[in-house]
């Protein structure tokens, strides 16, 4: 057994007997004494010894080399924690070379790219690792919720014989003799499984966009975490987004706390995510002097808008409704004839979700279809709408994305553990 406990399970108790295991963070000698510290997942701790064996042991030990240290805990208000552990025996399970490729101290700042570059090995700073464990707990709220709210998991394939939303922004594989696309969403298949008789759904998986963007905000390939479920009004979906966002903040608090106080973050739950529609946005946009757009939010609009929530509302989340139809995709059902039950999540500043209330009938749904200038014959998925679809409903969350707005990060790859854009395709 490499360890018995982790740094956070030790038993603040005198003689002790523990194993743990980490990384050599430091290694200190002072002669008759050395001290040693090791890291894993969880934090440090101190080795101290007065062993010669022992001791000759450390003084040789580079720095992020692995290794299980059995030994006594001793009480020490001076050491780490306050406690120390008297090695009784050290193994050395792996060495590293020297030097490391960039410091993880936190104390030389390394450029983003270098750290991508070396992904594994800057996660060996707490502060970064922090990143995806928060990122892993954001999506065990999120499928602890799906769950309490009667939600069935699936698992839509990646690879689909029409791009799901039409225009060129997709990657075209070669599938054997026919030509495929990677999904840009899950859409079409959460969609059409509602003709089976499961009425929620939900899916977490990779979505692809060949978008040639260089910004802090876009990815070729993120993880999405999508829903769908029958129902009949655009609010239906607000509010089970309001409660899934509530939910998730609520056990971040509780389980990332010291992630948070990390990044100095203070996630406050809202008591209502206010909902604005998107011609109202202007209206405010333009009275603040904001340049709007008649079809989207500019990204400056964006911040604003979160900006005037967060004064008016006391709110980092806003629901921004009823976009016009011109730009959003043919599977919404309009409302009138140019705008649709959608919606857009902001938080903090930027677009974390879209959604809607999706277009259930058959004809509308093919009508739509040749408004956007797309063939319905290449789309397999409409033969299933004839078949007694449910009205429906659904919106997708960006994993990455909402990481890095709850830790207020620079640049959505922080936030992504093998960014993949333009220029990117390693590690």
């Amino acid at each position: 057994m490499i360890r018995t406990h982790y740094t956070n399970q030790i038993p603040k108790k005198n003689e002790e007997i523990v194993k743990v295991a980490g990384f050599v963070e430091t290694v200190r000698d002072i002669g008759k004494v050395t001290f040693l510290i090791i890291r894993d997942r969880y934090g440090t701790v101190q080795i101290t010894s007065k062993d010669e064996n022992l001791c000759s042991i450390i003084r040789k030990l580079s720095n992020e080399s692995f290794v299980s240290v059995e030994g006594r805990v001793v009480l020490n208000e001076e050491a780490r924690n306050g406690f120390e552990i008297l090695p009784i025996n050290i193994e050395i399970l792996n060495e590293a070379a020297k030097p490391l490729p960039l410091d993880i101290s936190g104390k030389i700042e390394s450029l983003l790219e270098k750290r991508i570059d070396w992904r594994f090995v800057d996660m060996k700073n707490l502060k970064n690792m922090s990143v995806f464990i928060l990122q892993s707990e954001i999506v065990r709220a999120f499928t602890e919720f799906m769950h309490e709210n009667n939600f069935v998991r699936i698992f839509a394939s990646r690879l689909t014989d029409a791009a799901t939303e039409g225009g060129a922004d997709y990657f075209s594989v070669n599938y054997f003799d026919k030509k495929a696309y990677l999904a840009q969403s899950p859409q079409l298949y959460k969609e059409a499984i509602l003709v089976s008789g499961i009425d929620r759904v939900y899916d977490i998986g990779f979505v692809y966009r060949a978008e040639p963007h260089h910004t802090p905000r876009h990815l070729c390939e993120y993880a999405s975490f999508d829903i769908e479920m029958v129902c009949d009004s655009l609010e239906e979906i607000l509010e089970i987004g309001e409660r899934l966002m509530k939910y998730t903040f609520e056990k971040l608090n509780k389980r990332c706390e010291e992630i948070l106080k990390m990044y100095n973050v203070e996630l406050k739950i809202p008591k209502k995510i206010p909902r604005i529609t998107f011609q109202d946005a202007n209206k405010i946009l333009s009275e603040l002097d904001v340049k709007i757009d008649k079809y989207d939010l500019t990204p400056e609009g964006e911040k604003k808008i979160c900006e005037y929530c967060k004064e008016n509302f006391d709110s980092s989340l806003v629901f921004i409704t009823e976009f016009p139809f011109a730009k959003k995709p043919f599977y919404l059902m309009r409302k009138g004839k140019e705008l649709t039950y959608s919606f857009d999540m902001l938080y903090n500043g930027l677009e974390l979700s879209s959604g809607g209330i999706r277009e259930h009938r058959y004809e509308e749904r093919v009508k739509n279809i040749l408004l956007k200038g797309l063939k319905p014959e290449d789309y397999d998925h409409l033969r299933f709408w004839k078949y007694g679809m449910p009205p429906h409903g659904g919106f997708a969350i960006g994993i990455e994305r909402l990481t890095m707005q709850i830790l207020g990060l620079k640049n959505v790859r922080e936030a992504t553990l093998l960014p993949r854009d333009p220029e990117r395709l390693k590690p």
